[in-house]
């Protein structure tokens, strides 16, 4: 997967995530007023997550319905993916550190991820090599 979504295309992924199948009334409705965005960037942000295969896009009367073809699950892995190509190897520890420290997290959340560093530590590797180059 080396789909290319843009920030103001997440915004819409996010909504129709939260909220469900959406029409297009609805979805310009709530981010003309969030973003303050035209009704035509909205509905070209909506055309290229279709085109994208991101939602699907179904006539109802005088609107379209839109709903999410691509998963919340599919799109953390197309960000974690993104991070390694972007990110140097041997810095993703300090991503992560950070994500840490800024983010909010019920106690339930930070035993989850001690689990998973838990996990981990069995196949830790002596070094971590650069990606850079």
């Amino acid at each position: 997967m080396t789909m290319q979504i843009s920030d103001a295309e997440w915004q819409v992924m996010k909504i129709i995530w939260m909220q469900g199948e959406q029409t297009s009334t609805d979805l310009i409705k709530v981010l003309e007023k969030r973003f303050s965005w035209s009704k035509s960037t909205i509905q070209t942000l909506l055309a290229r997550l279709v085109e994208k295969e991101c939602l699907t896009r179904e006539k109802q009367g005088k609107s379209f319905n839109y709903s999410a073809l691509l998963t919340q699950e599919d799109s953390r892995k197309l960000l974690v993916q993104d991070i390694k190509d972007k990110l140097c190897s041997r810095r993703i520890k300090l991503l992560l550190a950070d994500l840490i420290e800024e983010c909010d997290f019920t106690l339930a959340d930070l035993e989850g991820l001690e689990e998973v560093i838990a996990k981990k530590k069995a196949s830790a590797v002596a070094e971590v090599s650069c990606n850079c180059m």
